[in-house]
């Protein structure tokens, strides 16, 4: 399992690093003690560019100190001058050379360029640097110059009533019939998409212009290594052609399938790097992705949840309570007022939606209550989720989603929360403190009122298990419910291009069947994938492909049914959902079965060219652990019960 997101974007450590050497560096003008104020923006800059190189000869303190203690000072700095914090990092960039752009990476507030440095200036007048808010900086973006803190105790027994003793009397049973519902994920449309550039480079981002494969550059071999294609490349996100291919597929497909709604869990924005994203470019790629839904689907409602990389600045978005939400209302208001117009959510919903950072509850026309949440929120490259981190929830989001399951508690009515970035799994995504407020209230309302919870972000086909209480009780009879993470679209890196439906009860809500389609993007090739050769060129080494006739069109076709795949035996019963229960018998099928496991890494990556080998036993327990742990905390105690030093993930 590839992790597609890393712990942090490109420059997110270079961001916060770059702002620990400047102000430890201000810190050997004086002993470390309590701030003090600095006056003069341009003394600031100065000493802090001079005195840089003091940083690394000093011994008198360990890293996660001199990482708090230059927190500290930052925040002064930030409180006399928040101006200050964004000429510190683009000198401290020009200087040592750590981006080819600084000044569109480390300006401060300029809203046509990627401008980060205010919003890490933001968050430095908020935080407790020497508290737990420094020692989450300090292991998440600065290189674990702190030991990972321990997750804070949440006692979220208040945010809710006892369980009614009469609900399991009140809820509907199942009379058999099913509806359908699609699940699309992670097209990541590129708006610079080009044919013919370089789809093999060494800069992201690939089938872009101007960039390159360097290796191939220093050989003196100037030639495209290998094109980018037209419905899309291996390690691109997707040209305007594959967005509207995958649409049309659905609504073709979904011509026999009666889709009654749709659910959109995220990341319409493409992966480009900093110096080339805009806010013009979020908002275009935003109303593109909506369009095209409503253009191909129709009538069809579509739910949607936000990325992370549908916000500008990248996974940027702010509290209520933070004072700054204002620089990011603007992407809730956009959103909301297309889901409106297009019809998908009514006025009142537009309303909520806007006060609630782009989150809001729609119920269907079969009653079926649908929750999106912003699962930036608890993104680890969200700058403002690194301030007030002892509180369970500074947003005030969850509270809202809890307030949203008791009132369906009370009419006996079924949930299902959306949202992009999954809660457990890969302990690289998702904070930990988050994700544990997060299984609290799953561990309340599940399965009674949350009848599932949907995800995407990591571009594979994917699940995770919640099991009753803390989450550590791995036994068939905890198994609580599950966690649906959709595949993407976009092919990046190294899928095939994929959507699927369910089948789902129409009393209990329950998922029955899952159903996965797919295009081989290959055999739309100039090349062909199946023969690799190896060419030499001076000192530069590539694998070349010959060339082939290539597949005029993408043929989208069925891939596989997760009842069949996963229960081969047919020992499920038929009638019973593809519950939490079955998905603890699959996770058993997986780890210990050799045709369970290539049969789950080719289905992840769509039986791409690129589907790797399992049969690592580290892999197959980080497998395990990834597929039974709905947060982070359970994570890291199932690898800790597994005696896994180092995460793998193919």
């Amino acid at each position: 399992m590839v992790n597609v997101e890393s712990t942090s974007h490109p420059t997110m450590n270079v961001l916060f690093t770059l702002l620990t050497w400047a102000t430890v560096a201000l810190a050997a003008m004086q002993p470390l003690g309590p701030p003090t104020k600095f006056s003069g923006k341009d003394y600031l800059v100065k000493h802090a560019i001079q005195e840089i190189e003091n940083l690394y000869n000093s011994t008198r303190l360990d890293s996660c100190a001199k990482c708090m203690g230059a927190l500290a000072l930052g925040k002064t700095i930030a409180i006399e001058d928040d101006r200050v914090i964004p000429e510190i990092l683009q000198e401290l960039c020009k200087k040592y050379k750590w981006q080819a752009v600084c000044t569109n990476v480390y300006q401060g507030r300029n809203f046509g360029v990627e401008a980060k440095a205010g919003h890490i200036a933001n968050v430095l007048q908020l935080i407790d640097p020497y508290g737990t808010d420094g020692e989450y900086i300090c292991h998440y973006q600065v290189k674990k110059a702190c030991p990972r803190p321990a997750t804070p105790v949440f006692n979220l027994t208040g945010w809710w009533p006892e369980k009614p003793a009469d609900l399991e009397d009140r809820l509907a049973k199942s009379k058999g019939d099913r509806f359908n519902v699609v699940h699309l994920s992670d097209f990541h449309v590129d708006l610079r998409y080009q044919i013919g550039s370089e789809s093999n480079c060494t800069s992201y981002m690939c089938c872009v212009e101007p960039v390159y494969n360097n290796d191939a550059r220093k050989a003196n071999f100037t030639d495209v290594v290998l094109p980018a294609q037209k419905f899309g490349s291996y390690e691109c996100d997707i040209p305007q052609v594959l967005l509207e291919d995958s649409l049309r597929s659905v609504a073709t497909i979904g011509a026999n399938k009666s889709f009654e709604f749709g659910i959109f869990t995220g990341d319409m924005v493409s992966h480009d790097l900093d110096d080339w994203l805009s806010l013009a470019n979020v908002i275009k790629s935003e109303e593109d992705v909506y369009y095209q839904m409503k253009r191909f689907l129709g009538d069809l409602p579509i739910y949607s949840t936000f990325g992370n990389h549908d916000t500008f600045p990248y996974a940027q978005q702010a509290q209520n309570a933070s004072g700054f939400l204002g620089e990011f209302v603007w992407n809730a208001q956009l959103s909301a007022s297309l889901w409106k117009d297009y019809g998908w959510i009514d006025e009142a919903t537009q309303a909520e939606a806007v006060h609630t950072y782009g989150a809001f509850g729609v119920t269907t026309k079969r009653g079926l209550r649908v929750i999106s949440m912003d699962s930036n929120f608890w993104y680890n490259a969200n700058y403002y989720n690194y301030w007030n981190t002892t509180s369970p929830d500074t947003s005030g989001m969850m509270k809202w989603m809890v307030d949203q399951l008791i009132e369906a508690e009370k009419n006996a009515q079924k949930v299902w929360i959306i949202a992009h970035v999954p809660t457990g799994g890969s302990t690289t995504n998702a904070l930990p403190h988050a994700t544990e407020v997060f299984r609290q209230i799953v561990d309340r309302f599940a399965p009674h009122t949350i009848a599932a919870l949907f995800f995407g972000h990591t571009h594979e086909d994917q699940f995770n298990v919640y099991y009753a209480g803390n989450g550590t009780d791995n036994s068939i009879d905890n198994a609580l419910t599950v966690g649906w993470i959709s595949q993407s679209v976009t092919p990046l890196h190294n899928y095939n291009p994929s959507w699927r439906y369910y089948e789902v009860d129409s009393d209990t809500f329950e998922i029955m069947e899952s159903i996965n389609y797919y295009a081989q993007l290959n055999k739309t090739f100039e090349f062909d994938m199946d023969k690799p050769e190896i060419a030499n060129n001076g000192s530069f080494t590539r694998v070349t492909y010959p060339p082939r006739t290539p597949d005029e069109e993408l043929e989208w076709i069925f891939e596989y049914s997760a009842r069949d795949v996963y229960d081969p035996d047919q020992k499920w019963p038929r009638e019973a959902p593809l519950n939490a229960t079955f998905w603890h018998n699959a996770i058993q099928y997986i780890i210990s079965n050799d045709t369970g496991r290539e049969d789950y890494l080719k289905y992840e990556y769509r039986e791409s060219p690129f589907v790797p080998d399992g049969s690592d036993p580290e892999y197959i327990k980080n497998m395990y652990c990834y597929f039974s742990s709905g947060t982070v905390p359970t994570v890291f105690e199932c690898q800790k019960r597994m005696n896994i030093t180092k995460e793998i993930w193919i």
